[in-house]
């Protein structure tokens, strides 16, 4: 009974993102896998350089924002000053899915999602591609108030399906399944499989990237963006 009602919650979140009217990125980026490299639209092959922006996964949470400054066309301007060519933007599961928060918090939910696709629009169309990590999340009614050691079964699932499903049509935005897992066996690898599986589809140029870990048992293979072409997902 549990089992069919995560994947019944899992199944309403899809729903209502396929029912979320977003415009796609109006950017010519896309990134895919040409053997074993990352390539752009034009087939030639580059590394993603760039910073973390971060703000948008813990200022929804404290409910006092979206970002923790400013995320407008000047901000983003002097990011790409830097010879950056991307942004990795994180998140936050409960903001993301409007859960374990209080309803009064306006920065949760379709609200923050909006937000969020804003920002990764004008991140593209001023030339970046843009990296999406879970980076804040908490099993059951907990909430996502900080770094956990892996992504949890209960919500992540549902987080990743209804992102994968909001940005399938966003070939310049890579998925960081889960930010720096800091367990101590290998567990991570397979526990990360979930995320693996529900956006492996997402479109024809799926990127996502496999994390790194606190606990320093991978090397730097186990750190690298993995990407795949593959068929629609979801939706």
């Amino acid at each position: 009974m549990k089992l069919r009602a995560r994947d019944a919650f899992i199944a309403l979140t899809i729903l209502m993102a396929a029912d979320y009217r977003i415009s796609e990125a109006a950017s010519p980026l896309a990134v895919h896998v040409q053997n074993n490299h990352l390539v752009d639209a034009n087939g030639n092959v580059f590394r993603l350089l760039g910073v973390n922006r971060s703000g948008s996964e813990y200022a929804c949470e404290q409910s006092w924002g979206f970002f923790d400054g400013p995320v407008d066309d000047t901000a983003i301007a002097a990011i790409k000053a830097w010879n950056t060519n991307a942004v990795r933007v994180p998140l936050n599961e409960d903001c993301w899915l409007g859960i374990n928060l209080p309803a009064s918090n306006p920065y949760i939910g379709s609200a923050y999602q909006q937000a969020i696709v804003a920002f990764v629009q004008r991140l593209n169309n001023a030339g970046l591609y843009v990296i999406l990590d879970l980076h804040w999340n908490a099993p059951g009614t907990n909430v996502a108030n900080g770094q956990r050691p892996m992504a949890d079964l209960d919500h992540s699932p549902a987080f990743w399906s209804s992102v994968a499903t909001i940005f399938k049509n966003f070939p310049a935005v890579v998925f960081d399944l889960y930010n720096e897992p800091y367990v101590s066996t290998w567990e991570w690898v397979h526990r990360i499989d979930f995320g693996r599986h529900l956006v492996n589809g997402r479109n024809d140029a799926t990127c996502r990237r496999r994390a790194g870990s606190w606990s320093h048992a991978t090397d730097h293979v186990g750190r690298a963006r993995v990407c795949r072409r593959s068929q629609s997902m979801v939706g």
